[in-house]
């Protein structure tokens, strides 16, 4: 349904070429995570082998990335210059959940080095969508504890919380700014504090969603919300400098999606997401359940705050991650059932 949807709007896009292929290098992606998942199942060894070639390359990837920014700030020369270190600013979203996510996969102090590392990393580069993204899977994860200590209906209890925040969401985005003329832009007062959302953010998601109530449901196309009229103008206040609207996309997957696929695309991915995770929960415990949901509370909740959804290497770290995380949990439950019988 997300595939079908996806390509309509892809034939309706402002730019059927470039949404088209996005499309098709997303499906790619997930066909590829699929193969590797069932290649992970086939023997024990492909299993074992490839976990430990992902451990050895995140460990080794977080040093280089640590020694990188020390170097960067001066912090060796005793001139320490924070917030310069910008080179691995994007792969430190990729590496921070994969450095967590080393102890799903096995037990050892060893991974006590990458998360340490990670830390002042984080500080040196202000990356903040990795932050976001970890207080989002805490939030996840704590709900699900919360469901589970208490015996709560995950039913009603799922649906107060969605219920909660589309409340919260709704107040949100009716603060932000409305009208784009350069007289509104200059004389606009933040009633979002940009300590809270920088002001760049906050034109640029109005701006996004006054050009999604145009084209609600299909959207312009997949990857295109770069060229949308006046998505490349200046914004011209002297809070963003030379920003433009939408320097290739919203800063905010979800908004993404919704202005370039429309609420039809948009739901129907949410929900694919959400079915094949809800596959994998059936055959895992309650640790990797715990595991699971913090996996995603961290990849979706850095994506609000994150560069574009249609970025190539980060649709593949979900899929890639997704697949390795679910065949560690359905090879361990085949175990288990193979021990029973």
């Amino acid at each position: 349904m997300t595939v079908f949807f996806f390509l309509i709007s892809s034939a309706t896009s402002i730019k059927p070429e470039r949404s088209i292929l996005v499309i098709i290098y997303l499906i790619f992606f997930i066909i590829f995570s699929l193969n590797l998942f069932h290649v992970l199942l086939t023997e024990k060894t492909n299993y074992e082998k490839f976990v430990n070639i992902f451990i050895i390359i995140t460990i080794i990837n977080i040093v280089i990335i640590f020694a990188y920014n020390i170097y960067e700030s001066n912090i060796l020369t005793g001139n320490l210059e924070i917030f310069g270190v910008k080179k691995y600013k994007g792969l430190l979203n990729v590496f921070s959940i994969m450095a967590l996510i080393l102890f799903f996969f096995k037990k050892s102090k060893l991974f006590l080095i990458p998360l340490i590392l990670i830390i002042p990393s984080l500080y040196l580069s202000n990356s903040n969508a990795p932050i976001l993204g970890m207080l989002v899977g805490a939030f996840g994860f704590t709900v699900f504890k919360i469901i589970k200590k208490f015996n709560l209906n995950r039913f009603f209890f799922i649906t107060f919380l969605v219920f909660f925040f589309t409340i919260i969401i709704s107040l949100f985005i009716k603060e932000l700014p409305k009208n784009f003329d350069q007289d509104s832009i200059n004389n606009y007062n933040f009633k979002i504090p940009i300590s809270v959302l920088d002001a760049h953010r906050q034109f640029i998601w109005g701006f996004s969603l006054s050009k999604f109530y145009e084209k609600p449901f299909l959207g312009y196309g997949p990857d295109t919300s770069n060229f949308i009229e006046d998505g490349q103008r200046v914004i011209g206040s002297e809070l963003t400098g030379t920003m433009k609207f939408i320097p290739s996309h919203p800063h905010n997957f979800l908004i993404e999606l919704i202005l370039e696929t429309g609420l039809f695309g948009t739901f129907s991915f949410i929900i694919f997401i959400i079915v094949l995770n809800y596959k994998i929960l059936l055959k895992a415990n309650t640790k990797e359940k715990g595991f699971l949901i913090f996996f995603n509370g961290y990849f979706w909740g850095a994506s609000l705050v994150n560069f574009s959804f249609w970025q190539a290497w980060w649709q593949c770290s979900y899929f890639f991650l997704l697949s390795l995380i679910a065949s560690k949990i359905i090879k361990f439950s085949i175990e288990q059932r193979n021990e029973t019988f």
